[in-house]
């Protein structure tokens, strides 16, 4: 397939960026998950499962807003 100069239709990502920004991304889930969990052991509180639940899912889909609007933003 070939692409003219001032064709911008396709994105030309390397597996090393693909993998790069994943990663990124998995590091930052992670380290948010952990500072409401230690924030939660300082105060002393107990996290029910079901609070834990409301929390991840919302962590999702703020994550899946970000990304998509990243997405959007390329375009």
């Amino acid at each position: 397939m070939k692409v003219e100069a001032g064709d911008n239709s396709m994105i030309n990502l390397s597996v090393q960026q693909v993998l790069s920004l994943w990663a990124h991304g998995t590091v930052l889930r992670n380290l948010t998950g952990a500072a409401v969990a230690g924030i939660y052991r300082v105060a002393g509180k107990n996290m029910a499962p079901l609070e834990a639940l409301v929390f991840g899912v919302g962590q999702t889909v703020l994550t899946l807003i970000i990304s998509f609007s990243r997405i959007l933003a390329t375009l």
